[in-house]
């Protein structure tokens, strides 16, 4: 556990002629008011299954809480916080969940990857009527007036990408996934999609956390004979689920909507080469706004360190939260709340904003290829998505 104040004078100096003044929150005062915190619950996997992404959710988040204060905070409000190891684990998060919200008084709690690390935390927050932001693109459909996420659903994520999926690389598909609630739901969701566009889903296998041995699935693979091979598979198993994939010399295209920068240096090129992703953000995008990022990120923290879609999303939720703070002069969520869906931001991925209807961001969506340099080709940028949560109405 770490409990972290910003020194000002170190901030101002780290992003000292960057885009972030300027247009970062305008009208935010430009003296931080120490007396008057706000106090973020940082709550992630830093150990556990996923927490080959936690380290870099943890970073962008960091960093957006540092430009933050240094452009004067939530509305002059400096922002400090405390940061949690839930271990991907449900018991782990409910626990931090309770202590964040019960002894550390915090106003927020952010972050989480897994959808099991997100029901955890939901089942202490909602019930406090406390506001849970969760930064991770997951199954959709949750519907809750005290969670706000940030991350794609399916209809941003899968939905996009499946008729050119259809057009490119085939219509039957055969999905492999961990076995808990993002991968099923994802499949119900992009079995639709593919139904929609004329293809079919062939098969589903979902697998316990931690497996070392995927050939009997890739045999039963091979007598299906799909066209596409579509991965859903949680943390340090899709390094496993990659590396024995090309090992076994499977034929069908693959397709892995949630593989991205904290994966390409944990196989080689040729394991991950012609991989199809689908996410809001790529470290590659060519704007403005996302190279200032880039070189921020890489000042801070070293050029050899990722950034991938789950950590901007974190830092956009940091940013989205921190002006809604400002708009409603409030830390109290019954004011937060409303106010997040009045404010918008230029994000590295780009212009992002909360719906007031279903409280889910209006996440960018982007269709990428991994090359043989281990790294993404962006194929297509659907741009700003409204998030569909079905018979949610909190407005």
């Amino acid at each position: 556990m770490t409990n972290k104040r910003i020194d000002r004078r170190t901030a101002l100096k780290s992003i000292a002629g960057t885009a972030v003044v300027s247009t970062g929150v305008v009208g935010f005062p430009g003296i931080l008011k120490a007396q008057d915190q706000v106090k973020i619950g940082f709550l992630t996997a830093l150990t556990g299954i996923t927490s080959i992404y936690g380290e870099t959710q943890q970073r962008c988040f960091e960093l957006a809480v540092e430009e933050i204060n240094a452009a004067g905070g939530a509305g002059g409000r400096e922002l400090t916080y405390i940061v949690e190891d839930d271990q991907a684990n449900t018991k782990a998060g409910i626990d931090k969940a309770r202590k964040l919200i019960g002894r550390d008084k915090v106003d927020v709690i952010l972050g989480m990857i897994a959808s099991l690390e997100r029901q955890a935390a939901l089942s202490v927050t909602s019930p406090a009527k406390k506001l849970l932001i969760y930064t991770t693109y997951y199954e959709g459909n949750e519907c809750d007036k005290y969670l706000v996420c940030t991350g794609q659903i399916p209809n941003q994520q899968i939905d996009p990408i499946v008729p050119w999926v259809m057009n490119n690389m085939g219509k039957s598909v055969y999905v492999m996934g961990s076995d808990y609630v993002w991968p099923r739901g994802s499949t119900e969701q992009l079995n639709k999609a593919l139904e929609a566009n004329g293809g079919s889903l062939v098969g589903a296998d979902f697998f316990p956390f931690g497996t070392q041995d995927f050939g009997p699935a890739f045999s039963k693979i091979k007598d299906a004979n799909p066209d596409i091979v579509w991965f859903m598979f949680a943390g340090s198993d899709s390094i496993t689920s990659v590396k024995q994939y090309r090992s076994f010399g499977m034929k069908p295209e693959l397709v892995y909507h949630g593989w991205d920068e904290a994966n390409l240096r944990a196989v080689t090129p040729g394991e991950q080469a012609g991989i199809i992703a689908s996410m809001a953000y790529f470290q590659q995008l060519d704007t403005p706004v996302n190279n200032a990022f880039v070189k921020r990120f890489a000042d801070k923290y070293g050029a050899d360190k990722p950034i991938n879609a789950i950590g901007e999303s974190t830092y956009v939720a940091t940013w989205l939260y921190a002006k809604a703070v400002a708009k409603a002069g409030s830390t109290d969520p019954e004011k937060v709340i409303p106010a997040l869906s009045q404010v918008e931001h230029e994000a590295p991925q780009g212009r992002v904003n909360i719906s007031a209807e279903n409280n889910h961001m209006l996440c960018n969506s982007i269709l990428a290829r991994v090359n043989d340099r281990a790294s993404f080709d962006i194929i297509e940028n659907y741009g700003q998505i409204e998030p569909v949560v079905e018979g949610c109405n909190l407005a």
